[in-house]
């Protein structure tokens, strides 16, 4: 039986008993029959509420699954190669930003396009491999020397 049956029960047994009115019992008798109506009604509506919350919490979870796969890539590769073309070159580097401590892990793509934001402050973080020429040599990108 669900909570707002239950009260209802409850009232159809209180108004079988056939209590005077004017007495004091029966004046708390309805004071907790009123309240627990009230009450009922609102773990009622809150349970609904709760539904609708959790239906769009899923809806949003199958969403991101579907960005997860779109940023991270296929994980359903059944190799073990590192080098493999389905899975990346694995290389991967850990970026810390300076503004909010977020730690990042970027590749060597992302790298390469030499800038990106923070996803969780929004600060724009600069790579600088310092490729773009040593001390040793005026060769653009550098000897690799050092």
């Amino acid at each position: 039986m669900e909570l707002m049956e239950k009260v209802a029960y409850l009232k159809g047994l209180m108004a079988g008993m056939e209590l005077d009115p004017e007495k004091k019992e029966t004046k708390l008798f309805n004071a907790i029959i009123e309240t627990l109506d009230d009450m009922a009604a609102s773990v009622t509506d809150i349970e609904e509420e709760t539904d609708e919350i959790c239906k769009v919490i899923d809806v949003m979870d199958e969403d991101l699954d579907e960005v997860r796969e779109i940023v991270l890539g296929d994980d359903d590769c059944d190799c073990d190669d590192d080098d493999c073309d389905c899975c990346g070159d694995g290389e991967t580097y850990e970026v810390t930003c300076p503004t909010c401590g977020n730690t990042l892990y970027v590749d060597e793509e992302m790298l390469d396009e030499g800038e990106m934001k923070c996803p969780n402050c929004g600060q724009e973080l600069e790579f600088d491999l310092g490729l773009d020429g040593c001390d040793c040599c005026e060769e653009q990108g550098g000897c690799g020397s050092k």
